[in-house]
């Protein structure tokens, strides 16, 4: 009789949902990153981050320089962080390094953003030349 308490003990202990998983599951759901394309509209929800990766040399002049800025007249979009990701090898001498853009929409509406490329602390001038628009619809 003890051994069939037991394993029934066991049993329902083992078959419990934990809440802290279903929250985490949750999460994952929100927080849905998009990766914008140049090529199409881009139709996104309001809980939707975005992400637009670039990439910059490693090793180089520019390596610690490369920083990025959007322009939307909407101000739709807000650039919300710039994270650099570097999976080589410490002692590799060049090769390339990622940067990830993450935005986020802030209101609804269709909007075009440029997105510009520095190799310089200086934001002041806007380069024309280094810059991709990407149209973007945000939806509720």
């Amino acid at each position: 009789m003890n051994k069939i308490l037991f394993t029934l003990f066991v049993t329902i202990l083992g078959c419990s949902n934990n809440p802290k998983d279903i929250v985490e599951d949750e999460k994952d759901m929100l927080d849905n990153k998009i990766s914008l394309k140049t090529d199409t509209i881009n139709v996104v929800k309001l809980t939707d981050t975005l992400v637009i990766y670039e990439s910059t040399c490693r090793g180089c002049a520019y390596e610690r320089s490369t920083n990025f800025t959007i322009s939307d007249s909407l101000n739709i979009i807000k650039l919300e962080d710039v994270i650099t990701i570097d999976n080589n090898s410490p002692d590799m001498d060049g090769g390339s390094m990622s940067k990830d853009l993450i935005l986020v929409p802030v209101k609804t509406g269709s909007t075009n953003i440029k997105v510009y490329k520095f190799w310089t602390m200086d934001k002041t001038a806007k380069d024309s030349a280094r810059f991709v628009t990407y149209n973007i619809e945000v939806k509720s």
